[in-house]
C-alpha cells in the first residue's frame, strides 16, 4: 500500500472516530460516551481507536483544532486582507457575503453538528476558546484599522465582547435549525451591534 493510500486511510478511519464522536455527545452528552460506544458507531475496533487517540478528549480537540484550520485555510486570505473604507463597521449593508461574520456563519452552517458540540463547550472548555479567541482577535484587528479611532474602553474587552456576543448568536441559531438565512443573521447581527438595541428597536415613552 502506497504512502498516499495509507494517509488516505488514516484520515477516512479519524474522521469515521469523529463523526461517532459527535454524533453521540449530541445525542447523550460528552461525559456519558464510552471509548466502546463511538468504536461501535464507527464499526470500527477499540484497538484501531487507540492506535489513532490516548482517549475521547483528544478526539474531540484533534477535531476542534481541524475545523479552525480548515477555516483559516479557506478565509485565511480575507481574514488577512487589509480592511478598505467599504467594508468599515458603519456599513452595514455592504458586502454581507465577504466579511468576517459571513464567513463565520457560513461555516457554522457547514458543520453544525460539530459547531454545536464546540460551541456549548462539551468536553473541554480549550473547544470553544480556540473559536473565541480566533473572532477575538479578528475584531480587534478590524477595530483598529480605523485612522484616528478613539475608544472609551480597552481593545481587549471589546474583543471579548464581541466575541462572547457573536458565539451566543451562532450557537442560537444553530440550536434552533438556521431559522434564518446566513446574509440575514450577519445583517441583524450587525445592527444590534453596531446600533445597539435603541438603534433597532422603536419603544414608545411611557404615558404620562
Amino acid at each position: 500500500m502506497s504512502d498516499q493510500q495509507t494517509d488516505r486511510r488514516v484520515r477516512r478511519t479519524r474522521q469515521a472516530l469523529q463523526d461517532a464522536l459527535i454524533s453521540l455527545i449530541l445525542e447523550q452528552g460528552y461525559d456519558s460516551v464510552t471509548i466502546e460506544e463511538i468504536t461501535n458507531r464507527a464499526n470500527l475496533g477499540r484497538t484501531t481507536f487507540y492506535l489513532h487517540f490516548r482517549d475521547k478528549e483528544e478526539l474531540l480537540l484533534q477535531a476542534v483544532e481541524a475545523i479552525v484550520e480548515d477555516f483559516i485555510a479557506k478565509h485565511g486570505a480575507d481574514l488577512e486582507r487589509e480592511i478598505s473604507p467599504k467594508t468599515a463597521l458603519e456599513k452595514v449593508r455592504l458586502n454581507l457575503e465577504e466579511g468576517i461574520l459571513y464567513h463565520i456563519f457560513e461555516h457554522a452552517r457547514e458543520n453544525a453538528d460539530l459547531y454545536k458540540v464546540m460551541l456549548r463547550g462539551e468536553g473541554s472548555s480549550k473547544a470553544a476558546e480556540k473559536m473565541r479567541t480566533l473572532i477575538s482577535e479578528e475584531a480587534i484587528k478590524r477595530l483598529q484599522y480605523r485612522p484616528g479611532m478613539e475608544t472609551k474602553i480597552p481593545l481587549d474587552f471589546f474583543g471579548s465582547y464581541f466575541a462572547g456576543a457573536l458565539i451566543e448568536v451562532v450557537t442560537w441559531w444553530l440550536e434552533q435549525d438556521q431559522p434564518y438565512e446566513v446574509e440575514s443573521m450577519v445583517e441583524y447581527f450587525q445592527q444590534l451591534f453596531i446600533f445597539g438595541l435603541m438603534g433597532v428597536i422603536q419603544i414608545e415613552p411611557p404615558a404620562s
